[in-house]
Order: C-alpha cells, then sequence, then structure tokens
C-alpha cells in the first residue's frame, strides 16, 4: 500500500529539519520512503544545503537524492515536503 506524508519545513529550513522530517516517516511506517516530493523552493534550499552545485540549483532535479531516495520536484504548497513510501499491509500495525 502507498502512503503518503506531507511535512512543512518551511522555506527556509535547516539539515536537521529535512533530516527529521525523513527520519519520523521511518518512525511511522517502519519503511524508508521510496521518493520525496518537494516544492521548488525546497528543493533548492536542499541543494544549497546538502548538493552545493550549480547544476543541483538549477532543476536538474533528477540527480537529488537524500539517504538513497530520490527527491523530485512538485507542484505542492511552498515550503511543504511530501514522502512517499510502499507499506506492507498485512504488518502494519506490527511496529
Amino acid at each position: 500500500m502507498l502512503v503518503r506524508r506531507e511535512v512543512a519545513v518551511g522555506r527556509t529550513f535547516t539539515e536537521e529539519t529535512f533530516e527529521r522530517a525523513f527520519a519520523r516517516f521511518r518512525e511511522m511506517y517502519n519503511v524508508a520512503p521510496l521518493r520525496v516530493l518537494c516544492a521548488p523552493d525546497v528543493l533548492s534550499r536542499y541543494c544549497l544545503l546538502f548538493e552545493p552545485s550549480e547544476n543541483f540549483a538549477h532543476g536538474q532535479s533528477g540527480r537529488a537524492r537524500y539517504a538513497g531516495v530520490p527527491l523530485e520536484a512538485a507542484v505542492i504548497r511552498p515550503g511543504t515536503i511530501a514522502l512517499e513510501g510502499e507499506v506492507d499491509e498485512e504488518r502494519m500495525g506490527d511496529w
């Protein structure tokens, strides 16, 4: 089953804020996200913090990753990320 959790990280989030959102998804669903959808402002900020390279800052989001998970630009509320992952319905509740 596909699960999705939207998190408002803000436009000026810190590395810790992003890491905490990722960790909370793992804690809640007991799986790592398969992908992270990012508002364009969040993706730009992410690239400044985690991938200080001009290539990332200019829309080449296909290569941006956090802990091996791809980050993708999406049309969502500014300052927001949406973490998506697959959860085994039979195991839900076991954690």
